[in-house]
């Protein structure tokens, strides 16, 4: 991911990961930036950039060489907290500076959120610089360990040669149901749950769920057929999903499927009214990115900071009614409300993919050049004094050309 011709010196960014849509998206257009490739781990897989080499620089120095500054984005979930420390202590030995973006103050891919908040802690306060998605996660780090974060907000997810179609479509077909005098066609409103995760909701949520429905439309479930296969089996932390999928069916339609290209992904979701996304923790979530890209209306659980990344319209839900001992039918009643919202309001509106992606990219550009410039400014005095305890700038939201 290399950057087109520039007279400024480009800064050779190792990024935990690199292949990523999100970066792709976030680093990629700027023009004196160039991230280096992930290592290729397996060459019959080699997209796979998990576990990141990178993350092991204690052990292996070497794998900070050619690097002018190193940014982690996410994958050490599987390193231990302490493991996490001596890698930050490793990029500080080298003198290069680090940057961090929390995309998540709980993992949503873990039942227990105490260890992924102990080793983002300390990339936080070992960072240079510290980037977040909302002005709610900002406020969420300060609180947690008294640092600044800059507020950066999520790019596009997907090429726009990938989603345009689909969004264009579905415009075109909202248009020609509103022209119509008759009924319109039913809907489906789809769930996506993946390879059923420790943080997607299932048991407390597909029943209500399906009870919620307003007239005229069905649900549909997109389930990773392994896993679902996997959860079928007794005594797979999942089992009990496996049967409530099992159970609810045929009135909710299971749609168990292999792994999906961008392309088969996006023509699946584009084909659902609304998309109910089943978080049951979480921060952030690319899932509501996409939806922006294909002009999906998402039903949002309200946790985390996922409503601010939306925006004031977003149809939400609060997952947390069922576990909190409230009735299944209080949920049933909210989960009615977000979808009617959602399937019946305004369009989303359209994305600037280009003003938005320049935008975020030029705030990452800026922030790298200032890290690298106090860097070297730092070892020319030698100073010893630890870059982490300097916040670069005050943080301040960057506004893409979409206007949301």
């Amino acid at each position: 991911m290399i950057s087109g011709p520039s007279s400024t010196p480009r800064t050779r960014v190792l990024s935990v990961p690199a292949g990523h849509d999100y970066v792709r998206h976030a680093v990629g257009p700027a023009t004196d930036v160039e991230v280096l490739a992930d290592p290729v781990l397996d060459p019959a897989e080699p997209a796979r950039w998990w576990p990141h080499p990178a993350l092991e620089a204690a052990e292996r120095p070497e794998v900070l060489d050619g690097a002018d500054l190193v940014h982690v984005h996410f994958g050490y979930e599987h390193r231990t907290p302490g493991q996490v420390a001596e890698f930050v202590a490793a990029v500080r030995a080298r003198g290069l500076p680090l940057v961090v973006t929390v995309h998540d103050l709980t993992n949503p891919h873990e039942p227990d959120p105490a260890a992924h908040l102990a080793r983002t802690g300390h990339l936080v306060r070992g960072a240079d610089a510290v980037i977040t998605l909302t002005a709610g996660a900002a406020a969420e780090i300060r609180r947690l360990w008294g640092v600044d974060a800059h507020v950066i907000p999520h790019p596009r997810l997907m090429p726009p040669e990938i989603t345009e179609p689909h969004r264009r479509g579905r415009l075109d077909t909202l248009c020609d149901q509103h022209a119509r005098t008759r009924e319109p066609a039913p809907r489906a409103v789809g769930v996506v749950l993946g390879s059923l995760r420790a943080g997607v909701a299932v048991e407390e949520l597909l029943a209500p769920l399906a009870a919620a429905l307003p007239p005229g439309t069905r649900l549909a479930v997109m389930v990773r057929s392994d896993a679902l296969a996997a959860a079928r089996e007794p005594g797979h932390p999942r089992h009990a999903a496996a049967i409530e999928l099992d159970r609810l069916a045929p009135a909710v339609e299971v749609r168990a499927h292999e792994h999906l290209s961008d392309a088969d992904l996006c023509a699946a979701l584009a084909g659902f009214g609304a998309l109910v996304l089943p978080h049951r923790h979480g921060t952030h979530s690319g899932w509501l990115e996409l939806c922006r890209d294909l002009g999906l209306p998402p039903a949002i659980p309200a946790i985390g900071h996922l409503v601010q990344q939306w925006g004031p319209d977003a149809a939400s839900y609060d997952p947390a009614r069922v576990t909190a001992g409230v009735t299944a039918e209080a949920l049933t009643s909210e989960l009615h409300s977000a979808l009617l919202t959602a399937l019946d309001g305004p369009p989303v509106p359209p994305r600037a993919p280009d003003a938005e992606d320049a935008a975020v990219a030029r705030a990452h550009g800026e922030l790298y050049r200032d890290a690298v410039r106090n860097s070297a400014r730092d070892a020319y005095f030698h100073t010893g004094r630890p870059l982490s305890n300097r916040r670069l700038v005050d943080p301040a939201h960057v506004s893409p050309g979409g206007g949301h």
